[in-house]
């Protein structure tokens, strides 16, 4: 409400100062099972950084005592010769809910990159937005409600209309247009499936990003809104917002951060000396395949184990999904011709 526009907004903003983040890294490097090239879970890495939020350091200082000694390098079934990353995922963030004071509740945010947070509105380029848009963004969106008045409803950016924007400009986000909202989900299962859903590989880094919430509802961005009937995404999501509508100077300054966990998952090189080397049972032959190639099989055969997971858990991407409209494009696609359609495991995926 500080700024005159969208893009004033969006050239303050930078990730770094609003958040106060602690990282944590599943490192991941290649190794071979049943003739498939797949992930092998090496270690946890936990972020050596301070933070001076107190509760984010008290958080810290907790989990960095029981996740040290976790080892996730240890195999556990037939065909994981480690710990699997679902497992290693939900391990963290049963500690982090164990953590947490009770005054406090946890919300999650899954991405298929490592590219910085920031609403829809803010994208740029074949997917985002024109600098036009986000500067005359109130007066397209006051448009649109003239237009569709049954549908989407236009308020200010002021303190006392704030829950009543949010609310409608979640319809527009429903329906596909750029906001100054972030999705977020109480449902860390949930989470993770949009983090694997969709995953096109290229050696993108997937993360599933971790928030504090304060139930007495002292919350800087946290923003509920009324789930309309034509909206029940929200509710199958068990979804809410960051709102950026509610970012202030101080927020954008680098005061008053929000505390943020980033559980992110990497990979890492493997290194062997000559001795080593020798003792592989193909003699070493796969350390000469390129280094983005063997990155890209261990992160695709990641997501397809999280995916495999999840299903299990009955957690599917048409479920998500209960809008007719959006319904039927989903299992359009999870039936298109395509050729061969045959069920594969988990570490057979495609090059």
């Amino acid at each position: 409400m500080e700024f005159d526009n969208y893009q004033k907004l969006k050239e303050k903003y930078s990730e770094k100062k609003l958040f106060d983040t602690y990282y944590i890294d599943l490192e991941m490097v290649e190794t071979s099972f049943d003739d498939n090239w797949v992930y092998l879970l090496q270690r946890v890495d936990l972020d050596s950084e301070n933070h001076d939020i107190e509760i984010l350091s008290s958080v810290k200082n907790s989990l960095d005592e029981r996740l040290k000694n976790l080892d996730v390098s240890q195999k556990y079934s037939k065909d994981h010769s480690s710990w699997s990353v679902f497992y290693t995922l939900k391990e963290i963030i049963d500690q982090i809910e164990e953590c947490l004071p009770e005054e406090y509740k946890t919300y999650y945010r899954g991405q298929s990159g490592g590219w910085e947070l920031q609403p829809t509105l803010f994208r740029v380029g074949e997917n985002g937005y024109s600098d036009d848009f986000r500067n005359n963004y109130d007066h397209i969106y006051k448009k649109i409600s003239k237009k569709f008045p049954e549908d989407v409803g236009y308020f200010p950016r002021t303190e006392s209309s704030m829950d009543e924007r949010a609310t409608n400009l979640a319809e527009l986000q429903h329906y596909g247009l750029g906001t100054p909202l972030i999705d977020i989900s109480e449902n860390p299962f949930i989470s993770m499936l949009f983090m694997v859903d969709g995953y096109s590989g290229q050696g993108l880094e997937p993360q599933l990003d971790v928030f504090f919430v304060r139930d007495d509802g002292n919350n800087s961005l946290f923003q509920e809104v009324v789930k309309k009937k034509q909206n029940k995404r929200i509710s199958v999501q068990k979804g809410a917002f960051l709102n950026f509508d509610r970012l202030t100077q101080e927020n954008l300054s680098g005061v008053n951060k929000i505390p943020r966990i980033c559980i992110r998952l990497k990979y890492l090189e493997n290194e062997f000396d000559a001795q080593e080397i020798s003792d592989l049972p193909d003699g070493g032959a796969g350390l000469y395949v390129d280094t983005e190639s063997k990155k890209n099989r261990v992160l695709q055969t990641a997501v397809s184990d999280i995916k495999n997971k999840l299903t299990s858990y009955h957690y599917r991407t048409e479920d998500l999904f209960p809008d007719f409209y959006m319904y039927l494009s989903v299992l359009k696609s999870k039936y298109s011709d395509i050729g061969n359609t045959k069920k594969e495991k988990w570490y057979q995926v495609s090059d």
